[in-house]
């Protein structure tokens, strides 16, 4: 999982973008404890927590329209998020390939 990325500008935007960058590390961050843990009903529940916290920071951001300031955080919160979700599923589904689309298609549209 990635989890820097850096922020171009300064302002309330940024700010915001600031706290999202944080959330999204540390997200990250609970995700790889999760993943030094085995089989224990804790990684699952670790592993559970993150991926949810990760949905919610993507909910948010994509509620925002569209723009090139928060296009690095938003990738890679998806790429993190898709990456997170796979590990769980231990494989790659469709839904993982339809939440790619509708983040590229997102993006594209910039």
């Amino acid at each position: 999982m990635s989890h820097q990325t850096p922020l171009g500008s300064s302002g309330p935007q940024a700010n915001c973008l600031g706290l999202w960058r944080e959330k999204n590390d540390q997200l990250v961050r609970q995700a790889k404890v999760a993943e030094h843990l085995g089989l224990s009903p804790r990684r699952q529940k670790l592993a559970q927590d993150a991926l949810e916290g990760l949905r919610g920071l993507l909910h948010s951001l994509q509620g925002l329209p569209a723009a090139v300031l928060v296009l690095p955080l938003e990738l890679t919160v998806i790429c993190n998020f898709i990456t997170l979700r796979a590990s769980l599923a231990q494989g790659f589904t469709e839904d993982q390939a339809q939440d790619i689309q509708r983040g590229l298609e997102r993006e594209w549209v910039l």
